[in-house]
Formats: structure tokens, C-alpha cells, sequence
């Protein structure tokens, strides 16, 4: 485990010179006499470590640190501790986060065993010091030391070094400082500042939203203003519009005279219209003669589509569709054709192929065994003749000498050669035969295999795209289901924040109701409430209190309000009437009792208070007359008057004494002495009985409460919508979860299918690779054996060769007839053996070609009767292709033939009937012609009617002039009173008075209120944006409350366990940790309750020296515990405990030492018998310490 290994101390304190001490992990006592220096080795390591400052090590001052020996009057020094981690069992930590520091950040290296941790301060001449940090030597900060302690599990701060006064200090802090301590634990702080910062974007919430209040008060205020201008405006335009009203009305009497000079030309204008219209007429009967000549031609048209002319144009419609049709029908007969001939053309090819292969396959069997074997017997039997010949040219080449025995060696090499070379030949035969069998079942394999590994690269594909699909959806769904954590957790906060406010909105609802009911009793005793139903019964002429009068400076208000008394509750009233008619009101409604100053009655003060505002007074301590010290309106200088008559203000009791006048005199710290000489003083009295200068309300109880309330209330409604809609978009995730998931199942399912379609083609492909390995390895083989029997054959070739030419040479140069005759015969049975040997290799090679034949043409005729079964197939669709077009052509021409004879029926029928309408239609065109005729007169008349209109324009000219002044409606003239010109010149002229008394007028107010308005709209539409911002503000801000009270409880619950434990284990009896506001425990402290055995129930407060000690001994293991460290120092914990209680204390110590490095300062024998080592101390001379090796207890 993590430890200290050894600390290096120079001159560091009661340490001169170096001095190391080796530790070692377990249980370590540092002992000694009292003040032999054993407390300065823990105050060497928290030096070093920067766990306390110079007060935590005994020290007023850094420098006081330095051995005392070392330090000289104007020279420099120096102390150093260097401390020594064994780390080879450190692992990092996972429950903390790195802190962000702004220097390099340093760590441990992967695999190192020790760190060293350095700590020098150095004092110079003129008194200043510096103190620097090192780590394995590399110079670093406190803050880069603290962060590598955090990761040993040693929080700077935290409670696993214990000094002397640790203990003390535990029991003299207040409950609310003990439970700070649990806070730290907890991180309450790293809460608290989450929450300050929320609260400073609230305040800036409600700082925007008083402005925005005050922003909209004061266009509300500037809305009043503006439509006072607003109305103005509007009778000013009102009377505008009544002066435009009758200028225009002045315009239209001017428009009608102008009209009536248009009325001749009117008059005019109606003759020619008049003569229009008779044309007109004429030529309406001229049509009307038309139109019946028009019905007669449409009755004999009728007639002929009656009788057949619509027949007619749908009969030739029907004849040019059939030729269209028959046209279509010759096209695709030469498609067929076309095709015919390409389909014959394929089939003869086919036939051809046929007869070929029949061919090949005849001739394949034309090949006879016998001839073979009929070949090998005259090769036998030629051998054997061949042998003779050569004897008995042996014999003759015996008797002719050189020559001959030459001859003979050569045949006999030539025969030999030919041994030799057969069976090779052979051999080359059977190999090339085999290599050309592999090669065609390879062909087969790699077309295979080319089609599976297309099949393969198509499932591939679709898997890579499923599988792109699942990976996508299986991240949609990780994705939702974490977005469902986050919301469910959140939901959970949510709803424990609810309860945690529905909690506190009943306590403060029992709390208010507490306030109000007191404040209500507290008004009835200040005579508020009376007060109160006097204003509310609309009684005129009260000024209020006393005390609401007046103005004090703050260092007055006290002295002041002891001298005046319950008078500053007293009301001030207009006169005596306004008294009696308030206290009818009070018996009348029963509201309690009430002192009235009318100002009509009060006695009128001499001093004029404007002018004399103090009385000069030279005694010790005197400040003034009290009613010099107060600001108040001179109407009610007799009302002070009365309530503090000649009182005098003095800063002490000692000074009023010495006061030889019978005075009233009060004391600024509130001491009164009366004129009679008694004297009043004590505590200060309970200011909320009291009535106050400058409180023109009362203090407001209540309103933080109903603030409070009114945030709570927010807050829930705010979460419980928050829940609602966290609820909803969870409802969305499940649906879409499920979606997801039946998406995955199906995917899942396709790619289940396609990996066992994968699998069959991989064992096939696997299956054909390994078939195809072996024939390439038989056909390597074969290759590398056939190149050596080719190695092997050519050069015997060369050399028969060779041989035959020898032989040939050596018969041309002897030419010995004898010889020459047996020698013929020879050569000539030589080379009939030769030929017939050729003959069967021949043959023996066709029987090979023969069989590769067979299966080549066995082949070829399955892909014949492939090729035919598709030709035949096409044929017979061709042929049902033709025989249907032979159909639809027949019936065509039929078709065509009765619409022909129909249309000659037709057109013979209807000649009569085509001639009358060609008649009237004849006379429709003379009518046509006279009503021409009619209508050029009349456009004649139309340009004489054009003529009158521009003389007419001439005059409207006129009238226009007019006309573009008058309103756009002209209303009716006799609605106005005015008979002529004159009247209504006057009623203008009024009208224009009028206007003018009103100027000057706002004209822009209408268009200024209504930005006005825009800009008010917004305002409440960014209210009520701040309003929800607040809200949420306010919720975050019961959400961490929430967060930090469950994480100080869940620290709480742990040290109260460890409490119970430790304290039952050191004490036989039982203990426990209370918190003083169980239901707002941040709001309160903590109390450590303990139960030692046989005695009472005792809090920390009422026990004695030793229980206190054990309690607090308790309390700061149970803190230690909670975030363990790998090691603990204590300096002399166990000093105010008993025997009994030390030997508890240590063997708690010894229990846990197997977990943990334990260093304890102490001087008591059970605490050294217990430890694993002990280390003692002594004073050595020159008052420096000494360390001396203790053997280990037994």
C-alpha cells in the first residue's frame, strides 16, 4: 500500500543538521520526553506536504521554522524537508476529476515505485523569505503537490492528520462549524457555488425585470399624457374635416353649373343616337331574315346527318384508321419477315452445327479397334522380317568387310534408339493428354467460381448494407436509451426537489401562519389595527404617528425613541372634531383603544424652532435638546414639543449625572433620567414592541415568507410541467425504441439468412479452390515431368537422326551390289517398320483425340438442343406472332371493304339534299351583303357622333378642372343649410376660428401612441419571457438544493455509522451524531450525542474532559473513515484519555493499520506497547533532538 518511507529533516526546527528518519507502513509510535522535539517530525511532514500554515506547526512565522542555531542577525538560512512515498501499490483514482491548474500538470510515470516530495525555505538577510516545492526533484507549485496528494488518496483538506489542540478544537466548535466539517466531505461547497451562480443570473433576472417594470410604468404614464394630445387631435381633425366637408361642397355648386352647359350638347347627341338606333333596327331585321335562312340550312344539315352525313364523316374517319391500322399491320410483317430470316438463318446455322457434329461423332465412330490391332500384328511380324534382313545383313557385312560392320553398328544403334524412344513418346502422350483433361476441368471450376464469388460480392453488399443499417439503428437506440437515463434521473430530481418543496412550503405555511397571528396581536397592542380601520372607514384629517413625523439621524434614533415613549404611537389629528368622530368609529366597530393629538388643542410653543434649533450648553457630554436633533415639517413643532418638552441628549450616564439642573435627560446608550430623579436603564428593550423614527411601515414579517412561498409554489408548478414534458418526450423514446427494435429484429433476421446463403457458397467456393489447387498442382507436376521427358526425347531425336544420316552416307560411299542388294532390302523393311510404327502412333494419338472429342461433341450438343429448344420457342411465337397479324389483316381489309360499300351508299343519298343547302346558303350570303351595306352608313353616322363627342370634350375639359377637386362621392346638397355661395363662405370662415383656438396641435400623438402600444406589447412579452426564465432559474435552483442536501445526508448516514462503530468500540457504549433541523439540516448544526456505558444520555457539552476527548476522537475517525487516506498522523490524541480508554484507542489503531500507515506522537505505554515499531526522541545538547531506534514492542 501507499506510504511514507522516510522524511529528511535539515535544520528544521528542534532538528540541526540532517537528520533521517526510515518509516516503515503499519502502526509507528514517535515518542519522548515533553519537549524533546517528537510533535516537529509531524510538523516536518505537514511543512513539506503544505498541510498547515506556521500557527498549524507551532509557529507565529514561517522563518520561526528554521533551527535557532542556524539563524544569524544579517545572514541568510535555510531549512529543508524532504518526505518519501513508497507508491509501487498506487493505482489512479477514479472517483475524483483532475483539477484544472493553470501550471504543467505532473504526474506519476507508469511503473514508478517512489516520489519524493521536497519542501525548502529560505530566509534572507534583511528578514524576507521564500519557500519553494519540489517533486523527484523537478521544481513545481503547492497547487501541482496538492493535485498528485489527491491522487494518493490525501486530501489536503482532509482530517488525517490530527495535531495537538485538533481534539480540543473539535469539541469547543459551535454545532454549525462541526457540521461544516461533514459539508467539506460532502462538496456542499462545490453546491453552494453552483447555486450562487444561478442566484447572480437571478438577481440579473429580477434586475431586468425591474426594469423593464419601471420602463413600462413610465410608458404607461407617457400613454396617460399622450392621449390627452390624442384627443385634442382628434377634435382638431374632426374640425378639419367638417372645413374640407365644405370647401368640397363649395366645389360642387361651381361643378353644376359647368354641367348644365352640357346639357345642349346632350340633347344633340341623343338625335344621332336616335338615328342610330333605326339603323340599328334595320339591320336587326336584316339579321333576323338571316338567322331564319340560317335555321333552314341548320334543318336541311339536320336533315342530312339524319339521313347520314355524320355516318358518312365517321365511315371515312373509320376507313383512313383502318389503313392507318393496315400500314401498322405491313410494318410488322417485315419485322417478321426480318426476324423469319434471321430465325432461319439461326436454325440453318444450328443445322449446320448438327450435321458438323454428327459428322465429327460418325467419323468419331469410323475409328475400328481392329485396325489398331490388325497394325500392332504387322508390326510384329515386320519386326521379325526386319530382324532377319539384319542378320543377313550382318553376314554379308561380315564377308564385305569395314564397311558392313559399320552399317551394322548403326542399325543396331538406329534399333536400339527406337526402343528408347517409344516409351517416351508414349509417355508425352499420356501426359498431354492428362494436362489437356485438367485444363478443362479447370475452366469448368474457375466459371464456377466466378459465378459464386458474384453471388458472394452481391450478399456481401446487401449484408454491408443491413449490417450499416444495425449499426446506425443499435446507435440510435444507445443514444435513446441514455437520453432516457439522462430524462428519468432528471425526473427523479425533479421529483424529489417536489417533495423536498411540498415539505417546506407546510413549514412555512405553519411558520406564517405563527407570524401573522402574533403580528396580528403585536397591531392590536401598537393600535395598527385601529389605525387601520379608521383609514378604511375614509376618515379625513389624520396625520398618522408620531414617530412617522419626523426624521433622526441613526446614531440618535435610540436615545430618542426611549425619551418619547409610547407618545410616538400617539396619532396626529387635524383638530378636536376629527378626534371624537375617530374614537366613535373605534367604539362603533370595537377596534381598541387610541391616543389622539389634535393640533387645534396642543399648547402652543413659545420657541420659534425655525429660527432657535438648540440651546447653547457648555457641560461635559452634552450633544443637544432632543427636539433639535429631529427633522419635521414646523406644522408639528407643538406635537414634538409635547413628546419631548425640554428633554436634553447627553453621550453618557457619567456626563448626565454631573448635570446640576433638574432637567429631563436622555443617554445615547438609552439610560433616561427624569426630572423627579429617577433613573431608568438595562438591556435595550425588545424593538419590535417599539414604535421607530422613519418607519412609515412596519417592519415586513410576512412579505419573505409569501415571497418564499410564491417561488416554492413557481418552482413546483415549474417542475411538475418540466416532469410533463420529460414524460412525453420519454413516451416518444419508448415508441421509438420499439420502432428500432422491430427494425433490428428484421434486420437481424435478413442477415441471419444471408450469412447461411454465405456459408454454402464459401464451402463451394472452398470445395472448387481446393479442387482447382490439385488439378494446378497435377498439372505443375505434370508440366515439370513433361519438360524432362521432352529433355530427355530431344536429344535422342537429334541423335537417331544423326544416326539415319550416318548410315545413309556410309551406303552411298560402299557401294557393294551384294550388299547393296540385302542392304535395299533392309532399309526397305526398315522403313516400311518405321512407317507402320508412325502409322500406329498416328492412330494411338487420334484414339486420344478421339475420346477428347466425345466429350467436347457431347458437350456442344447439349448446347445445340439449348439453342434449339430457344429457336424452336421463337419460331412458335413468330408464328403465332404471324398468324395473328394474318388475322388482324383479314379482318381489316374486311372491315374496310363494308365501309367502302357504305360510303358509296351514303354519298349517292345524300347529292339532293347537298345541293339545297347550297342554295341557302347562297342567299344567306345576299342578305349578309345588303346588312353591310346598313352597317357602313352607320359608321358614318358614328364618325358625325365622333365629331359632336370632341366638341362636348371641349366643354368636359372645362368641367374636368372642377371635377378633379370634388370628393369622390358627391353627397346629396340639400342635407347642408346653406342656400347660396355666401352662407357657406361664413360658415368656413367660423370653422377656420375654431381651428386656429386650438393650436398648436400634437398631430403625431395618434401615430406616437400607437408605437407607444407596439412598444408596451413587447415590454409585457419580455416580462413574461424574464418571468419564465425566472422560473427556470428558480427550479435549478431547488434542483441543486436538492442535490446538495441528499449528497450532505448520504455523507451524514456514513459518518453517523462510523460514529456508532468507532464510539461503541472505544467506549463500550453507544453514540450517535444529531442534526439540530432534521427537516432543513444545512439550515442548522450538529451535535454529537453519546451514551457511555452505565451513565447517561450526554451531549458533547455536558461530558466530561475524557468523554469529550473520546467523543471527538470518534467523530474524527468516523470523518477519516469516510474518505480513507493511506496514512494518519496523530500528535498526543490520547492525552486527556485514561489507561483504559488508550489501550480502546490503540487497539482501534492497530485494527485499522493493516489498511493504513498510522504515525502517532505519544508518551502513554499502552499506545507503545500496541504499535508495530516505535521511534524515541530525545534532547540531545545544544537543545537539538535527537532520534533514538526503540526496539519493537513485544
Amino acid at each position: 500500500m501507499v506510504h511514507i518511507n522516510q522524511v529528511e529533516f535539515e535544520n528544521f526546527k528542534s532538528f540541526g543538521g540532517t537528520v533521517t528518519i526510515p518509516l516503515e507502513e503499519g502502526f509507528t509510535v514517535v515518542t519522548g520526553p515533553n519537549g524533546s522535539g517528537k510533535s516537529n517530525i509531524l510538523d516536518g511532514v505537514l511543512f513539506c506536504l503544505g498541510l498547515a500554515s506556521s500557527r498549524g506547526m507551532r509557529a507565529e512565522r514561517l522563518p520561526d521554522l528554521i533551527n535557532t542555531s542556524k539563524v544569524k542577525e544579517g545572514k541568510s538560512a535555510e531549512t529543508s524537508v524532504a518526505v518519501k512515498f513508497d507508491i509501487s501499490d498506487w493505482s489512479p483514482r477514479e472517483d475524483i476529476k483532475n483539477f484544472e491548474i493553470e501550471e504543467e500538470e505532473l504526474s506519476f510515470a507508469e511503473g514508478q515505485k517512489e516520489w519524493i516530495v521536497a519542501r525548502k525555505l529560505r530566509l534572507m538577510p534583511g528578514g524576507s523569505y521564500a519557500s519553494t516545492y519540489t517533486s523527484d526533484g523537478k521544481s513545481c507549485t503547492l497547487q501541482q503537490i496538492q493535485k498528485l496528494l489527491r491522487d494518493i488518496r490525501v486530501d489536503p483538506e482532509g482530517s488525517n492528520v490530527v495535531m495537538q489542540g485538533d481534539v480540543t478544537r473539535i469539541v469547543s466548535m459551535t454545532n454549525k462549524e462541526r457540521r461544516n466539517l461533514i459539508d467539506e466531505l460532502a462538496g456542499v461547497a462545490l453546491f453552494d457555488s453552483r447555486i450562487e451562480q444561478t442566484h447572480a443570473k437571478l438577481n440579473d433576472v429580477y434586475e431586468r425585470q425591474e426594469r423593464c417594470e419601471i420602463l413600462k410604468n413610465e410608458l404607461e404614464a407617457n400613454k396617460f399624457k399622450l392621449e390627452k394630445e390624442c384627443q385634442k387631435a382628434k377634435k382638431y381633425k374632426e374640425l378639419k374635416n367638417q372645413l374640407n366637408d365644405l370647401n368640397e361642397v363649395k366645389k360642387v355648386f361651381q361643378y353644376n353649373h359647368q354641367l348644365t352647359k352640357l346639357e345642349d350638347i346632350n340633347k344633340r347627341e341623343l338625335d344621332f343616337k336616335n338615328k342610330k338606333n333605326r339603323l340599328h333596327d334595320e339591320s336587326s331585321s336584316l339579321q333576323k331574315q338571316i338567322e331564319v335562312l340560317v335555321n333552314a340550312s341548320k334543318v336541311i344539315v339536320s336533315e342530312l346527318k339524319a339521313k347520314g352525313e355524320d355516318e358518312l364523316i365517321q365511315v371515312n374517319s373509320d376507313i383512313g384508321s383502318i389503313n392507318t391500322n393496315l400500314r401498322e399491320l405491313d410494318r410488322l410483317s417485315a419485322l417478321n419477315k426480318s426476324e423469319g430470316i434471321k430465325l432461319k438463318e439461326n436454325r440453318d446455322k444450328i443445322a449446320i452445327t448438327k450435321r458438323n457434329i454428327e459428322i465429327d461423332k460418325n467419323n468419331l465412330k469410323d475409328f475400328n479397334e481392329n485396325t489398331l490391332i490388325q497394325l500392332e500384328e504387322e508390326i510384329k511380324t515386320l519386326t521379325n522380317t526386319h530382324k532377319l534382313s539384319r542378320k543377313k545383313l550382318s553376314e554379308a557385312a561380315d564377308e564385305s568387310g569395314e564397311f558392313s560392320k559399320k552399317n551394322l553398328k548403326i542399325n543396331n544403334d538406329i534399333e536400339n534408339l527406337r526402343k528408347i524412344i517409344e516409351p517416351i513418346i508414349n509417355k508425352k502422350r499420356i501426359m498431354e493428354e492428362e494436362i489437356l483433361e485438367n485444363n478443362i476441368q479447370r475452366d469448368e471450376i474457375t466459371s464456377q467460381m466466378k459465378f459464386l464469388n458474384e453471388d458472394k460480392k452481391n450478399i456481401l453488399q446487401i449484408d454491408s448494407s443491413q449490417l450499416q443499417k444495425v449499426q446506425d439503428n443499435q446507435k440510435k437506440l444507445e443514444n435513446l436509451k441514455s437520453n432516457m437515463i439522462h430524462i428519468k434521473s432528471e425526473i427523479d430530481v425533479l421529483e424529489r426537489t417536489i417533495d423536498r418543496l411540498g415539505n417546506e412550503r407546510l413549514r412555512l405555511e405553519k411558520d406564517l401562519s405563527k407570524v401573522e397571528s402574533r403580528k396580528e396581536t403585536l397591531n392590536e397592542t401598537k393600535g395598527s389595527y385601529a389605525l387601520r380601520i379608521l383609514l378604511e372607514a375614509g376618515l379625513e384629517g389624520i396625520h398618522g404617528y408620531v414617530a412617522q413625523l419626523g426624521e433622526v439621524k441613526d446614531k440618535y434614533k435610540y436615545a430618542l425613541e426611549i425619551a418619547a415613549g409610547n407618545r410616538l404611537g400617539q396619532i396626529v389629528v387635524d383638530d378636536d372634531y376629527v378626534a371624537s368622530k375617530a374614537i366613535d368609529i373605534l367604539k362603533r366597530k370595537k377596534a381598541g383603544r387610541l391616543t389622539f393629538l389634535p393640533l387645534n388643542r396642543l399648547r402652543k410653543s413659545k420657541n420659534n424652532f425655525s429660527t432657535v434649533r438648540f440651546d447653547r450648553n457648555d457641560s461635559k457630554g452634552y450633544i443637544d435638546k432632543a427636539i433639535n436633533l429631529i427633522e419635521f415639517d414646523q406644522v408639528y413643532s407643538d406635537v414634538f414639543n409635547y413628546v419631548f418638552g425640554e428633554t436634553k441628549v447627553f453621550s453618557d450616564l457619567e456626563a448626565a449625572k454631573n448635570v446640576q439642573t433638574k432637567t429631563r435627560i436622555v443617554t445615547l446608550s438609552g439610560e433616561l433620567l427624569e426630572i423627579t430623579g429617577a433613573i431608568t436603564g438595562g438591556s435595550k428593550l425588545n424593538r419590535e414592541l417599539a414604535f421607530r423614527f422613519g418607519s412609515n411601515e412596519e417592519v415586513d414579517e410576512i412579505g419573505p415568507f409569501k415571497k418564499r412561498l410564491l417561488e416554492i409554489n413557481d418552482s413546483i408548478l415549474h417542475a411538475s410541467n418540466e416532469i410533463n414534458e420529460k414524460n412525453i418526450n420519454l413516451e416518444d423514446f419508448n415508441a421509438n425504441q420499439r420502432k428500432i427494435n422491430e427494425y433490428l429484429i428484421s434486420f437481424t433476421k435478413e442477415i441471419d439468412l444471408n450469412k447461411k446463403s454465405l456459408n454454402v457458397i464459401e464451402n463451394k467456393i472452398q470445395s472448387n479452390s481446393a479442387r482447382l489447387k490439385i488439378l494446378n498442382e497435377k498439372n505443375s507436376s505434370l508440366k515439370d515431368n513433361l519438360t524432362k521427358v521432352l529433355n530427355n526425347y530431344h536429344p535422342l531425336q537429334r541423335k537417331l537422326a544423326d544416326l539415319e544420316y550416318s548410315l545413309k552416307l556410309n551406303h552411298e560411299n560402299n557401294q557393294n551390289p551384294s550388299l547393296l542388294t540385302i542392304n535395299k532390302d533392309f532399309e526397305g523393311v526398315d522403313f516400311k517398320l518405321e512407317q507402320l510404327i508412325k502409322k500406329r502412333n498416328i492412330l494411338l494419338e487420334q484414339k486420344t483425340n478421339i475420346a477428347l472429342s466425345q466429350e467436347r461433341i457431347s458437350n456442344e450438343q447439349k448446347l445445340i438442343l439449348l439453342k434449339e429448344k430457344n429457336l424452336v420457342d421463337s419460331i412458335k411465337e413468330l408464328a403465332i406472332s404471324h398468324q395473328d397479324w394474318i388475322t388482324k389483316r383479314n379482318n381489316l381489309k374486311k372491315d374496310l371493304s363494308n365501309l367502302e360499300s357504305q360510303k358509296n351508299k351514303l354519298e349517292k343519298d345524300l347529292g339532293v339534299m347537298r345541293r339545297k343547302r347550297d342554295e341557302l346558303n347562297s342567299k344567306i350570303s345576299n342578305q349578309k351583303q345588303v346588312q353591310n351595306e346598313i352597317i357602313l352608313k352607320l359608321d358614318y353616322l358614328s364618325r358625325d357622333l365622333e365629331s359632336l363627342c370632341e366638341e362636348k370634350r371641349i366643354e368636359n375639359i372645362k368641367l374636368s378642372e372642377y371635377e378633379k377637386s370634388l370628393p369622390s362621392s358627391i353627397q346629396d346638397l340639400n342635407q347642408y343649410p346653406y342656400k347660396n355661395l355666401d352662407e357657406l363662405q361664413l360658415a368656413i370662415i367660423s370653422l377656420n376660428s375654431s381651428i386656429e383656438s386650438l393650436e398648436p396641435v400634437n398631430m403625431l400623438a395618434l401615430d406616437e401612441l400607437d408605437e407607444l402600444e407596439e412598444r408596451l406589447n413587447g415590454l409585457v412579452e419580455r416580462l413574461e419571457v424574464l418571468s419564465n426564465e425566472r422560473s427556470e432559474l428558480l427550479l435549478r435552483i431547488e434542483t441543486v438544493s436538492t442535490m446538495r442536501q441528499e449528497a450532505f445526508m448520504e455523507a451524514f448516514t456514513e459518518v453517523d455509522k462510523h460514529f456508532r462503530e468507532i464510539f461503541a468500540v472505544l467506549s463500550d457504549g453507544d453514540g450517535f451524531l444529531q442534526l439540530e433541523n432534521k427537516s432543513s439540516p444545512l439550515d442548522g448544526g450538529l451535535t454529537l450525542v453519546a451514551h457511555p456505558k452505565g451513565k447517561n444520555v450526554r451531549r458533547l457539552a455536558s461530558m466530561s474532559g475524557g468523554e469529550k476527548s473520546l467523543t471527538a476522537l470518534s467523530f474524527l475517525f468516523a470523518l477519516q473513515k469516510y474518505k480513507p487516506s493511506p496514512f494518519y498522523a496523530l500528535d498526543e490524541v490520547d492525552s486527556f484519555l485514561d489507561g483504559i480508554n488508550v489501550e480502546r484507542l490503540s487497539k482501534l489503531i492497530t485494527s485499522q493499520s493493516s489498511n493504513a500507515q498510522f504515525i502517532v506522537v505519544s508518551h502513554r505505554r499502552p499506545m507503545i506497547n500496541a504499535s508495530m515499531r516505535t521511534i524515541g526522541v530525545a534532547q540531545a545538547r545544544g537543545a537539538h533532538t535527537q532520534v533514538i531506534g526503540l526496539p519493537n514492542a513485544a
